[in-house]
């Protein structure tokens, strides 16, 4: 027969492991998904910091080229359909696209200008900005123009 403290020792040791068990899990997804956002978000912060690096001092050929391959990253990312902050995402390629409407501004290529208008404002309406109309995003790409 089992005495009173066995049965106690043995329910502590069953729900002991149970709890583990749960913990281990738990930590496991929430962990995971964590390291998933950070890895992501550094991953475009650095590609953008490198893109920004290359408008700012490369020449517009180089620049170009290296706005486009952010942007064609992005569409990985999103095509992946495993993008954690999609609001971020949005307002990086918004920026994107302002500066290549930038780039395009000063080459007098209109078509590109207007594709590249209409690209920052559709991102930023995927973000949910309040301030995503035509006017706005020529203010911005007036405002980038000024501080070069």
């Amino acid at each position: 027969m089992m005495t009173r403290r066995m049965k106690l020792g043995f329910a502590l040791l069953v729900g002991s492991i149970a709890g583990a068990s749960v913990g281990v899990l738990y930590a496991k997804r929430t962990v995971g998904t964590s390291f998933g956002w950070m890895a992501q978000s550094v991953a475009l912060g650095t590609y953008s910091q490198l893109a920004n690096l290359q408008y700012q001092y490369a020449d517009e050929s180089h620049a170009r080229a290296a706005l486009s391959d952010l942007l064609r990253f992005t569409e990985k990312l999103r095509a992946s359909g495993n993008v954690t902050d999609m609001k971020a995402l949005e307002i990086s390629v918004a920026r994107t696209y302002v500066r290549l409407a930038v780039l395009d501004r000063h080459a007098g290529n209109t078509v590109d200008y207007q594709s590249d208008l209409s690209g920052a404002q559709s991102a930023l309406k995927a973000a949910g900005s309040l301030h995503a109309s035509a006017e706005d995003v020529e203010r911005s790409v007036g405002q980038l123009e000024s501080h070069q």
